[in-house]
């Protein structure tokens, strides 16, 4: 009944801020997040009795030994048998569960049950602390136990999903991959009752601006334990609250291969003590978080102010200092005439902070009478040849492609953009764009099958003003691509990726994005930068060019690390 209400309300506010369309919208959007079934929930998590046998059957060419690590503290009696026996459970056998316990004298029972499993089954190594040292020294006294190849970490509260190991292992014999996460879900009681399930975190491919923005990985985390081998301690207690946050940071800096499971095998229980319920608990999680994402900055020799996001306490934004003031290149594309260009540029003067700017238009006639702001370009051919040619002729350190239809929220809009253009490996920048009527036209882009045009814009089903699933539409993050609509680039960039595809010309701006990606670079969209259309887009991709498109990229296509189907039937805000 409660989740209805919500919707009624959304319903209400969407109708009266935005109008009827964007009302009806909303409702089919609902009527689809409806069609989400139990059975498609369920298959998230759920792994048939004949599929876990066949996983005990299997043997993998590199047997790889896991060490679970998991400090004790006074750890409530059905949390602990729940905790042991989930690994007990393991389709995947070759594990040993490290425990580590700094439970008080009130709570000698922690100790008599993890010997009594031991007793019975020699993976079960315990050992008990003289004093209780903190989550960090009890977690490093956890790693002085483990003989494991690879270690992974279980808190003293959560559970193992029974595949959990064995996907682990399969991910390192067939990628090779040297840290490894996977996705979870937030549970109260029994995980078996679909209704004590009270959040799935589905996560995306790993993206360092993603770490930075928020601990994405969390559970369950699994590394090759020669990660470790420069590091002095694996919790640094001075990142106590969010030494998951600094460790992943540290680990993730080093490792060679990072895979990301795309399916849920780990329990996070949720109680009245955990930080998944309360973050109040750990308020100071907060700061160690902030203190984590500057320690490396400064280890990657970056300058960066960290805060927290407001109103989002867990979520971070790094502001990047910008540099010299670069001359950007602004280049105007669907203006049709040359009026219509020098309104755009008195819109942008008027809207925005950064002045060091030249304006440059696709001129459709030989003749304007142009002043010095702004220069035309006549060249005949599709819109990505024109901009090519735009870009030839640019004087700008950086390119800045912009619709003309597009209007600004922020006067700061180009420099969230810049601060990550010139950033090492970025390849490209994307803003927050919005339709006419207050929808998001786009949030970065993700490629999928399951779309006509094998494109997802991120957030489309959202409006202003929401924060989408897992917030992804509040923290800076690295996309699959960015649109046309409002891109920036260094032009140096060019010379390595190359230009604007003229086979692709109505894909040309997804397909640069998919080639700076190949050649090392990052894409990067900022919630920061707001613009929106002031017309509702109606240009179809034609079929011809969407094949062209599918073939190219196929691949990508079927495995594009930034796309999730259930992300919006999840939780939509």
């Amino acid at each position: 009944m409660k989740s209805w209400i919500k919707k009624i309300l959304i319903l209400l506010k969407t109708l009266f801020k935005y109008g009827f369309a964007a009302f009806k919208k909303r409702l089919n959007h609902f009527r689809d997040c409806d069609q989400c079934s139990l059975k498609d929930i369920q298959s998230i998590h759920i792994v048939p009795e004949e599929e876990l046998r066949k996983q005990r059957q299997e043997k993998f060419s590199k047997p790889i030994k896991f060490s679970i690590i998991t400090p004790l503290y006074n750890t409530p009696k059905e949390f602990l048998l729940e905790l042991i026996e989930s690994l007990q459970t393991q389709t995947y056998s070759n594990w040993e569960l490290c425990l580590a316990d700094g439970s008080d004298d009130r709570h000698q029972y922690v100790g008599n049950i993890c010997k009594e499993y031991a007793k019975t089954d020699p993976r079960i190594i315990y050992h008990h602390l003289s004093e209780n040292k903190g989550i960090s020294e009890n977690t490093n006294e956890c790693i002085k136990l483990a003989t494991g190849d690879y270690y992974g970490l279980l808190d003293h509260d959560d559970i193992l999903h029974p595949s959990a190991l064995y996907e682990a292992c399969k991910a390192i014999n067939e990628e090779n991959a040297d840290f490894i996460y996977t996705d979870e879900v937030k549970f109260s009681n029994s995980i078996y009752d679909i209704k004590d399930l009270k959040a799935f975190n589905l996560k995306p491919g790993f993206g360092m601006d993603d770490l930075r923005s928020h601990n994405f990985i969390c559970h369950f985390t699994v590394f090759d334990k020669n990660l470790l081998k420069d590091e002095e301690k694996f919790y640094r207690s001075e990142f106590d609250g969010s030494q998951d946050h600094d460790m992943v940071l540290r680990l993730t800096e080093k490792a060679s291969k990072i895979f990301h499971i795309n399916k849920v095998l780990y329990y996070w229980r949720v109680h009245s003590n955990s930080v998944s319920m309360n973050l109040d608990v750990k308020a100071y999680a907060v700061d160690a978080a902030i203190k984590a994402i500057s320690d490396q900055l400064s280890r990657n020799k970056e300058l960066g102010n960290v805060m927290s996001s407001a109103p989002f306490r867990t979520i971070y934004r790094v502001e990047y200092p910008i540099k010299d003031r670069p001359l950007i290149s602004i280049i105007l594309w669907n203006v049709n005439t040359e009026n219509q260009a020098k309104k755009v540029v008195d819109k942008i003067k008027h809207h925005t902070r950064y002045a060091n700017l030249e304006y440059i238009y696709l001129s459709k006639s030989s003749e304007h009478t142009l002043d010095k702001d702004l220069k035309a370009v006549n060249f005949e051919g599709n819109l990505s040849e024109q901009i090519n040619e735009a870009i030839r002729v640019a004087q700008g350190e950086y390119i800045l492609l912009l619709n003309g239809e597009l209007r600004f929220m922020t006067q700061n809009w180009i420099d969230e953009l810049l601060m990550h253009a010139q950033r090492n490996q970025v390849g490209t920048v994307g803003a927050k764009v919005y339709n006419k009527d207050g929808s998001i036209r786009c949030a970065g882009i993700s490629l999928s099958n399951e779309y006509e045009d094998s494109l997802y814009h991120l957030g489309q089903n959202n409006y202003q003003g929401e924060i989408g699933y897992e917030a992804i539409l509040c923290h800076v993050r690295n996309v699959t691509a960015n649109s046309k609509d409002c891109l920036m680039f260094k032009k140096e960039i060019c010379n390595t990726v190359g230009s604007f595809s003229n086979e692709l010309y109505q894909y040309f701006d997804v397909d640069f994005c998919l080639m700076a990606s190949q050649k090392g670079f990052r894409n990067v969209w900022v919630p920061y930068s707001e613009v929106f259309l002031s017309s509702l887009p109606t240009k179809q991709i034609s079929e011809q060019q969407r094949k062209a498109f599918e073939s190219m990229w196929n691949s990508e296509i079927s495995n594009d690390k930034h796309s999730n189907s259930l992300w919006n039937k999840l939780k939509l805000v």
